[in-house]
């Protein structure tokens, strides 16, 4: 069973379903990005844990996880105190991208300590 990225998706999930005015309020600019790179970026890594990017095409990889993105965006609409964001979806798909061409490393250092 593949429970990485299951339990990184429910999390991920999680995070866009608090309300907005429950949200910590962080003063730092473009902290949210940030999040959103690092939940997206550790996405990548546990599907690579998964299912091993051997058998995860690049494309197929990013377009399922752009789909993920937008998911998790519109879902955002239906949240007080949240938005639908464009800028956070580039976020996502930084940390797709990133994940995925570090992810391999990771995933090599984790089979290794197992």
């Amino acid at each position: 069973m593949k429970f990485a990225t299951l339990i990184v998706s429910f999390l991920i999930v999680i995070a866009v379903l608090i309300p907005g005015p429950n949200l910590p309020d962080v003063s730092i600019g473009g902290f949210d990005k940030v999040v959103h790179i690092a939940m997206f970026g550790l996405w990548a890594v546990a599907v690579q844990y998964d299912f091993r990017t051997r058998k995860v095409t690049f494309w197929a990889f990013i377009l399922t996880g752009i789909l993920f993105s937008v998911i998790t965006e519109l879902l955002q609409l239906l949240v007080e105190g949240r938005s639908f964001d464009l800028y956070d979806m580039v976020a996502d798909l930084i940390g797709l991208v990133s994940g995925f061409f570090l992810g391999g490393k990771i995933v090599q250092l984790l089979r290794k300590t197992r």
